[in-house]
């Protein structure tokens, strides 16, 4: 029998490699641009000096004040250090949060976007991303958003903390798992999220141990890259709805969030993809969900939402807001069902499997 699917693919041009951000300044000369406005954070300014020494003349500003969840006085900052500075194009260089603030000036003016990620939260990928408003993240998803490039350079993650390594990954790792069960899944994307899944399972394993292991960074890059697809092609699901709860109510990090909350999310999902369940077991060595939290564990990342500052008088709120938010899951689910999940997370329960 011969499948029948849909397959949506809004993909930036993509230069992978170690030693390829020295790049950008060509690229940029290829677009026709020369006035570039470099987002990053203070500490990535000065982390990654060499790569923005490396684009010369083809820096007109910069803006270093990027901040986890992009507020949204900060990412009018930068767009007011854009349009002051007559800038013709974004570079963001650093993390999630940092690529986000770019996309935002990108969706506002319609400025190509060239994206250097330096962790795995695969946000370079995608046209999702988010501003912190009063307490709550927004989310937006428009086509100006979408990087017109992004250059994945492994080398760039070296000097990462092994803590960044694991968030972010897990947050790969959730991008991945989604795919396999959101509606918009079909036989393609699907096979390349296991691919994506194994890769970043292994380096991360590997980065556990030896975090400067240049061909493990290049393999969760890699993974991180999949992962980043897998959104734009199918979408988000359960997990990422109270992963951007958690990060709006109470500035948790997205990616310790992940950490916590994604593997007692596919104990609850497992029912639903047995076969990819059993694929991930032959990865991982032991059910899937289990075999995450100790990875978890092993790279020194949280476990609980207890860890993270979550009051615990404040799961039930997070249950219906969160339940609010949820638009599809594969099994069906209220919000006593979430409030469960909460609370195993938030006390860093090992997940619970039939």
């Amino acid at each position: 029998m011969k499948p029948v699917f849909d397959f949506f693919c809004h993909s930036p041009t993509v230069m992978f490699g170690a030693g390829r951000a020295t790049e950008v300044s060509a690229r940029l000369r290829e677009l026709g641009r020369s006035r570039a406005l470099v987002v990053t954070t203070a500490s990535g300014q000065r982390r990654y000096a060499p790569v923005i020494e490396s684009m010369g003349a083809t820096v007109k500003a910069s803006f270093a004040g990027a901040q986890p969840h992009c507020p949204i006085d900060v990412a009018k900052a930068a767009l007011d250090a854009y349009l002051g500075a007559d800038c013709d194009c974004v570079v963001s260089l650093g993390g999630g949060s940092t690529i986000g603030l770019g996309k935002y000036i990108a969706a506002e003016t319609g400025a190509p976007h060239i994206a250097l990620p330096t962790t795995l939260s695969g946000s370079e990928m995608t046209l999702l991303f988010g501003v912190l408003v009063e307490g709550e993240k927004r989310t937006r998803r428009e086509p100006k958003a979408l990087a017109n490039t992004v250059i994945v350079d492994p080398a760039l993650a070296q000097s990462l903390p092994i803590r960044e390594t694991a968030t972010t990954g897990m947050n790969a790792l959730a991008h991945c798992i989604e795919a396999l069960y959101v509606p918009k899944s079909n036989p393609l994307t699907s096979q390349l999220a296991l691919t994506g899944i194994d890769m970043l399972y292994r380096a991360l394993k590997k980065l556990a141990d030896e975090p400067a292991d240049l061909e493990a960074r290049t393999q969760a890059a890699y993974g991180a890259t999949i992962g980043g697809l897998m959104v734009n092609s199918v979408g988000i699901g359960m997990h990422h709805r109270i992963c951007h709860v958690l990060g709006g109510r109470f500035e948790v990090p997205h990616g310790e969030s992940n950490c916590v909350v994604l593997p007692h999310v596919l104990a609850y999902n497992a029912a639903a993809i047995p076969e990819a369940c059993a694929m991930m077991e032959s990865v991982m060595g032991a059910n899937p969900a289990v075999a995450l939290q100790r990875l978890v564990r092993d790279l020194g990342a949280p476990v609980s939402l207890r860890e993270l500052g979550v009051p615990a008088d404040s799961v039930g709120a997070i249950a219906v807001e969160s339940f609010h938010h949820i638009v599809h899951n594969p099994l069906p689910i209220d919000e006593a069902a979430v409030l469960r999940l909460l609370q195993a997370a938030w006390a860093g329960q090992e997940p619970s499997v039939s």
